[in-house]
């Protein structure tokens, strides 16, 4: 028993002296067990990024604008900003002087009708029974062409602004000409409305595609092209990216804002992006310059230098210093004991690198 402690002594000690006369290593490595996420280093070309702020706005392709054709006070108002309204659903109501103009309008051809209906029907018999002319029948069958074809007028005319040839109410329905969104509401009750009043009552749009409206200040006017990728996010959204191409750029700049705006057209199918959303817009321009780059969630700062930790194995790690060059939201630009296809880790590399260097 007690040579078998004499050897375990002698074991410790041995090793003890082995760890003081190693030096210490720069890089570290170590195996373990653990699954880490890595993605792969990539020599590609340097990539500038410009960040700009914009907005979310409704196409403008797709919008109709619902604007009075009579005048009136507004009754009631049926539609709320935001809503869905289907083709042909009610808006809102008014009460208008024109539609009771159109609707007296009506009763007088109605009048008119039924009374050349009248001497004309008395006419034809008349006419049979020889107690009239020809003429007069053939006059009396004009004044009865006449009064229809001024009925059928007004009848068309009433119809169109609202009204209805059993009712004697001047109302006026304003009714949506087409399924969508209602992403402009412009009237509320009891407000007087003109027809000559330049402003829309409703905008609806389907919100199937939406546009992206960027502010472009003049130090960045050269860097953008149509055509070139951004990646858009939203304060409702911060983990998600929306991807589209620049379609078109203004040629005049904002007298207030000093800015250009250009403009990206999104699908939104799910209707995730709203009018008036804030955006955060980054566009990524290719320089020559050739660089390692790798994920930037791969880069740790410790003790004022940077290290990766570079999968050297299977389930063997390396923690390797790297002098970073430039970064963006997209890469980190690299110089370090690395190439190209390398496996470097990502989710988890902190916890890596402390265990590591330990």
């Amino acid at each position: 028993m007690k040579t078998k402690s004499f050897f375990y002594l002698l074991s410790l000690v041995a090793l003890a002296a082995c760890h003081s006369n190693k030096e210490p290593q720069e890089v570290n490595s170590k195996d373990t067990d653990s699954a880490f996420k890595t993605d792969t280093v990539h020599v590609r070309n340097y990539e500038q990024e410009l960040q700009f702020t914009g907005e979310v706005t409704f196409d403008q392709k797709q919008v109709d604008r619902v604007f009075p054709i009579v005048s009136g006070n507004v009754l009631d108002v049926n539609a709320e900003l935001g809503a869905y309204v289907k083709q042909g659903q009610v808006l809102a109501k008014l009460q208008s002087a024109d539609v009771s103009q159109y609707q007296r309008d009506y009763n007088q051809a109605k009048a008119g009708f039924d009374m050349a209906k009248r001497n004309a029907d008395n006419a034809e018999q008349l006419y049979k029974s020889k107690f009239s002319s020809e003429s007069d029948l053939i006059n009396a069958r004009k004044q009865l062409e006449i009064a229809t074809s001024e009925l059928d007028r007004s009848t068309q005319v009433l119809k169109m602004y609202g009204g209805t040839s059993s009712g004697n109410q001047p109302t006026f329905l304003v009714k949506a000409p087409v399924s969508g969104y209602v992403v402009e509401r412009n009237v509320n009750p009891n407000t007087q409305i003109r027809s000559d009043n330049g402003n829309s009552m409703f905008t609806i749009s389907n919100l199937s595609d939406v546009w992206i409206m960027i502010n472009i200040y003049e130090s960045d006017i050269e860097a953008v092209k149509v055509g070139q990728q951004v990646n858009i996010t939203t304060l409702a959204y911060p983990d998600k990216v929306f991807q589209g191409r620049i379609e078109n750029i203004s040629q005049v700049i904002d007298n207030d804002s000093k800015v250009l705006q250009a403009r990206v057209v999104l699908p939104n199918p799910n209707g995730l992006l709203k009018p008036q959303m804030f955006c955060t817009i980054k566009l990524h321009i290719e320089k020559p310059e050739r660089l390692l780059a790798v994920n930037p969630k791969s880069v740790i700062f410790s003790e004022d230098k940077y290290f990766v930790i570079k999968a050297a194995g299977p389930e063997k790690y390396v923690a390797v210093p790297v002098e970073v060059v430039r970064s963006t939201s997209r890469y980190s630009y690299v110089k370090g004991d690395l190439k190209d296809n390398d496996r470097v880790v990502t989710e988890g590399a902190l916890l890596l690198f402390n265990e590591l260097t330990d």
